[in-house]
């Protein structure tokens, strides 16, 4: 008879920090996607490196597929987590909004994983980032809209309509500028990054400015 597999379990919420036996395996897949990419690791690399057996990481995670999930939750309930720390450091809603966006995409743009999966693994990768990515841009932007929405309530700006949708379209350009870094305006340092935002993004969130 076959050898039986293990049942793959439905995937655990994913937050920034994690009960400490799926924070190791977390930890081993981000290191060995890193080094070796998504396509090329299996369950027994991450359960070898985490210290654990396979069948507790088909337990407690699923298979390589609900890691790689894993592994980006996890990442992006951490830069969230970042993003909302600068946004409220900020004194003016220029430094919000200029901070905010060049810290988002400079840190997705040194992310191992990220990087791995975009330079080696596009052909698999590009559709989980974009035609498959819409749960992604959904979370990116319900984050967006609470740190708006907290800019408001502090007085750093003012309420305006269609709140959602301007952060929908903030959500929009970094996630392109993060997919696409070249092209004709220059943005690649943290200055140039943060002038764009303010000289552009800017009079997206707060039209109206005085």
């Amino acid at each position: 008879m076959p050898a039986e597999q293990p049942v793959t379990p439905a995937p655990p919420a994913i937050g920034a920090t994690n009960p400490p036996e799926i924070e190791s395996i977390l930890d081993a897949a981000e290191v060995q996607f890193s080094e070796v990419g998504v396509r090329l690791t299996t369950v027994n690399d991450i359960a070898q490196r985490a210290g654990v057996g396979r069948v507790t990481v088909y337990r407690r995670i699923g298979g390589r597929d609900e890691i790689a999930q894993a592994v980006t939750a996890r990442s992006a309930a951490r830069l969230i987590e970042e993003v909302v720390a600068t946004a409220r450091a900020a004194e003016t809603i220029d430094d919000m909004i200029g901070n905010v966006f060049a810290a988002t995409v400079l840190r997705m743009r040194e992310h191992p994983v990220w990087n791995r999966m975009l330079t080696l693994e596009a052909a698999s990768s590009l559709p989980r980032l974009t035609t498959d990515g819409g749960s992604l841009l959904t979370t990116a932007t319900h984050a967006a809209v609470a740190i708006l929405q907290e800019a408001v309530e502090s007085g750093l700006m003012p309420a305006v309509d269609d709140l959602s949708a301007r952060a929908e379209v903030v959500v929009r350009v970094a996630h392109s500028v993060v997919l696409t870094p070249q092209a004709v305006v220059p943005l690649g340092s943290r200055d140039e990054l943060s002038s764009f935002a303010r000289s552009h993004l800017l009079p997206i969130v707060f039209p109206h400015r005085p």
